[in-house]
């Protein structure tokens, strides 16, 4: 195991997800960028935005910044900045109650977007199109989707993604699995 330091490691991680969220790059994090990156990533599967699917991720976004902005969001302006962001969540990640109760709604909803065929298995192609959401090339999503894949059988569980959220947002092994989450876009030089 290859431990970084512990700051700049999760910090990296932090700031990386910080841009995934601020889908208008002003600087901050606020309501509409959450319900911009739902709407991003269930128009990126093809889902109608009327369909449970859609509706659930949505919902969980909602849930999510709520609880986002409730906890980070330390000057109570209603937007979260990226120190907020980053001292909110090393307090989060903290806690792994916490972290699973903040994760595991939005972590399922994009399950749910990713199983587009319902059959309660989520095959390479399906967790690509997701990552196109997130801004992850098709070759970064498969070698993801490889590492991530935690049993070998050719598909993810939900599980198998809490694990990757988990370990993307807690671990300092430079080498963990989860850091795959996003494809060789987070590797460490």
């Amino acid at each position: 195991m290859t431990v970084a330091p512990q700051i700049d490691l999760l910090d990296r991680k932090f700031d990386m997800c910080f841009g995934h969220a601020d889908q208008n790059n002003d600087g901050v994090v606020d309501a509409a960028d959450i319900l911009t990156f739902a709407a991003r990533v269930i128009a990126a599967v093809g889902e109608p935005f009327d369909s449970p699917k859609a509706t659930g991720m949505l919902r969980a976004c909602q849930n999510w910044w709520e609880g986002m902005v409730a906890e980070l969001d330390t000057d109570k302006d209603g937007k979260i900045d990226p120190q907020e962001y980053r001292v909110g969540m090393r307090r989060i990640v903290g806690s792994p109650s916490a972290f699973d109760a903040a994760s595991r709604p939005v972590a399922e909803a994009i399950w749910k977007l990713c199983d587009r065929d319902d059959d309660g298995e989520v095959t390479a192609v399906e967790f690509s199109a997701v990552q196109l959401a997130f801004g992850t090339t098709p070759e970064n999503a498969r070698l993801g989707f490889e590492k991530l894949d935690l049993d070998n059988d050719g598909t993810l569980s939900v599980e198998e993604l809490m694990i990757a959220f988990r370990d993307f947002y807690t671990s300092t092994d430079v080498n963990d699995n989860g850091n795959w989450l996003f494809g060789a876009d987070f590797q460490v030089a």
